[in-house]
């Protein structure tokens, strides 16, 4: 479970916090770009039914849950491809509680991530993209947490790595001084001005405080060319 000093449960004591902190959080203004980027956060749940090896057997339905974003008003939302791998039924659930059928659109294993479609009642607020080639080890960040334990907590910390690929020197991954938990998976990491700057993935069992994200300028790429390729 995280450290209290890392997750602040009661949102009005972070704000509170990030109003009081040093110029490089810019105050109210932030704060806005905050409540604007959670609007365009959704929860991803799979539901997935199977028989058990118990004597006599029987049907069991399991589910799994985690973060989503919204990354176009028409109801495109990116998710890890882990969360919905194998799950022969999606749902994605709007911050006011409506659940709405999902199907995938795209699928990347070697990354993590993948899009899905829904159909909403009305246009969606989506995210703000930030420019992750341009991240640098040490940048501030604020996570937005999905766990049970941290659901909408505000999490600050620092990008204390770059992975990146070997041939076009792009940055792939960020690795960051957080400690996250399950279910946090799919939720974003901003930069200072309450844009996206990454996707978590997963966290480092091997190392404490320390999480990985998808670069968000890896995912934007790919969302490009999805929308390049639909008639």
């Amino acid at each position: 479970m995280p450290k209290p000093s890392r997750i602040l449960n009661n949102i009005s004591i972070t704000l509170m916090l990030l109003l009081a902190a040093p110029c490089a959080w810019a105050g109210g203004n932030l704060i806005d770009r905050i409540h604007q980027t959670e609007k365009s956060i959704v929860t991803v749940q799979t539901q997935l039914t199977r028989v058990t090896h118990t004597n006599p057997p029987h049907l069991a339905t399991y589910y799994r849950k985690a973060a989503g974003l919204v990354i176009d008003p028409s109801g495109i939302i990116v998710t890890n491809t882990h969360t919905i791998i194998d799950a022969p039924f999606i749902f994605v659930i709007l911050p006011n509680g409506t659940k709405l059928s999902a199907k995938v659109l795209y699928a990347n294993g070697a990354y993590d991530f993948s899009f899905l479609r829904i159909h909403p009642p009305h246009p969606l607020p989506s995210v703000a993209w930030a420019d992750s080639s341009l991240v640098g080890v040490g940048q501030d960040i604020l996570a937005v947490g999905n766990s049970d334990y941290d659901n909408r907590s505000i999490m600050s910390g620092h990008i204390k790595g770059i992975l990146r690929d070997r041939t076009t020197l792009t940055n792939d991954f960020l690795e960051l001084d957080l400690d996250l938990n399950h279910g946090d998976s799919g939720g974003p990491i901003l930069d200072r001005q309450g844009r996206l700057l990454g996707m978590v993935m997963a966290k480092r069992e091997s190392q404490p405080n320390s999480s990985i994200a998808i670069a968000s300028n890896k995912i934007h790429q790919q969302y490009l060319q999805y929308r390049r390729n639909v008639p």
